[in-house]
């Protein structure tokens, strides 16, 4: 099965326009999510969050990942919206693997600004031995994009692990639904009757009637020796 490094921004100071969180917080979420999604569909994944850039690089290597994922959102103008995904040069498997996730979460976010591009500048696409697939999966600043980026961490993480899982012709698992739970049945279709009491006194049944009553229970008096 093929190896995947998830590497989730640590940018804890980069603020979303909702929600008083973050970028390093909320994607580290959303490759929580896409780590259980692959490793339920049988990929080895390798998740390193708070290290440094030079770190994590290094451990992809030594890991023998063979994809590299960064997983980032982005910043502009407050406006611009979209999927945004960067590998090493055209042509490549990066840019394959690039396509196959773009195809699963370009549909998905709300924004139309998207794109590929190759960007070999970038420390965590010109560095890892593996191909590199970058993504940038909406705008931070844009306060609707934020807003469903905080609230939708858990399907983005999925999508994205869908997309990889397409590059790699793996077969994606879906999440186990929990079953729900069935009423229990009654053992038997008899009824049991209970009865309170036997008074020589009416008034002193129609007493504990109204208690009873009172009670939430429902009652009746029958006359009988």
């Amino acid at each position: 099965m093929p190896k995947v490094f998830l590497s989730p921004s640590n940018q804890y100071d980069n603020r979303y326009a909702y929600g008083d969180t973050t970028e390093g917080v909320q994607c580290g979420k959303i490759a929580q999510a896409c780590r259980e999604a692959l490793e339920r569909s049988g990929v080895t994944v390798k998740l390193m969050h708070d290290e440094s850039m030079q770190e994590k690089c290094a451990a992809s290597n030594a890991f023998g990942a063979d994809l590299h994922v960064p997983i980032h959102t982005n910043a502009f103008n407050g406006t611009v919206s979209g999927t945004r995904m960067f590998c090493y040069a055209e042509g490549g498997e990066g840019q394959k693997a690039c396509q196959a996730i773009f195809n699963r979460l370009a549909p998905v976010t709300p924004g139309t600004s998207e794109n590929i591009r190759a960007d070999a500048s970038l420390y965590e696409v010109r560095v890892p031995a593996a191909p590199t697939a970058y993504i940038e999966c909406e705008f931070h600043d844009n306060p609707t994009a934020s807003k469903w980026i905080v609230e939708n961490t858990g399907l983005i993480g999925e999508t994205i692990a869908r997309g990889i899982c397409d590059y790699f012709g793996v077969t994606f698992q879906e999440k186990e639904q929990p079953k729900p739970v069935e009423p229990e049945k009654p053992a038997t279709d008899k009824l049991y009757r209970v009865q309170v009491g036997a008074f020589a006194v009416r008034e002193n049944a129609e007493r504990m009637l109204r208690r009873l009553r009172e009670a939430g229970f429902e009652g009746f008096i029958r006359e009988g020796s």
